[in-house]
């Protein structure tokens, strides 16, 4: 298949190209043009310098070159706009559309799937109506869980500080639990929503049910644990905050039966491999 992925420098995204690149389909990326694409270059994929509100504008010479699209982006500046107009062009286009939403649209809750009502953060209140327009359009929406491995994201401070010995952050008493994904598995779930153009709502989610001092202490065994309390990490971090604090427990099964997709990781049983990952990706820096 030939698919246009957008987000190809990100931490996800340039997971999901070379997924997608293993798999043996062409791929082109939108990429800003101040942006290191070597590495894309030389896994084959074709470059289309821009942004995602450039979008609007390319979606001639998009419609007759690419099968698929992959939105996996997410624009530091004008973030709901610029994601408007990444969701306005490809529902506009007669390939299939995987959208890349989040977790955090269900807010606090412990027995969530697929299926259920979205009650989303205060960070991500504008998501859910983005879903909406794809979902009305046939399109996939893949709500990943808080992902890890690789160079690490959410969990790289984590890393950082155990290394250097410092004391790992939690926001809260730590009890809360986030719905969690390895990077190479969610990776795996794109290439099948894709292959398979699956339609509707997609949990990528593994089998992490562990709190948040327990993956602390997985994680770092011997380090200590510092609990920011949760109003002192909103006065630092504003909403962003309450996306630490969140408590979910979230269901893939249906996602799972759907796709055939199976996370072979979790944390707790991965934290070797996420080690190695990680001080790999930071050697390579």
């Amino acid at each position: 298949m030939r698919i246009f992925l957008t987000g190809a420098t990100g931490y996800i995204g340039s997971s999901v190209a070379k997924a997608l690149r293993n798999a043996g389909h062409e791929v082109g990326a939108l990429v800003r043009p101040d942006a290191d694409t070597k590495p894309l270059r030389e896994l084959g994929v074709v470059i289309l310098a821009g942004d995602l509100e450039s979008l609007p504008s390319l979606r001639d010479q998009l419609a007759v070159a690419y099968d698929a699209y992959v939105h996996a982006a997410q624009s530091r500046q004008n973030t709901v706009a610029a994601d408007r107009a990444a969701v306005d062009t490809f529902t506009g286009l007669d390939g299939h559309f995987v959208y890349t939403s989040g977790v955090w649209v269900l807010g606090n809750t412990q027995e969530a799937d697929e299926s259920s009502p979205v009650n989303p953060i205060e960070l991500v209140k504008w998501r859910p109506p983005h879903e909406e327009l794809v979902l009305g359009a046939g399109g996939a929406v893949l709500r990943p869980g808080c992902v890890y491995g690789g160079r690490q994201a959410l969990l790289g401070d984590w890393f950082a500080a155990a290394e250097q010995k410092r004391p790992l952050q939690v926001v809260g008493d730590g009890t809360n639990r986030w719905a969690m994904v390895d990077l190479q598995d969610l990776c795996d779930l794109y290439v099948r929503a894709v292959e398979q153009r699956s339609s509707g709502l997609l949990h990528g989610i593994d089998d992490t049910d562990a709190t948040l001092v327990e993956c602390a202490r997985a994680v770092a065994p011997d380090a200590a644990i510092e609990h920011i309390p949760l109003d002192a990490a909103r006065a630092n971090l504003g909403p962003f905050a309450d996306a630490l604090a969140v408590d979910q427990r979230i269901s893939s099964t249906k996602t799972r039966s759907a796709t055939g997709w199976t996370p072979w990781r979790t944390l707790l049983s991965s934290v070797e491999e996420q080690w190695r990952e990680w001080r790999d990706a930071a050697g390579a820096k």
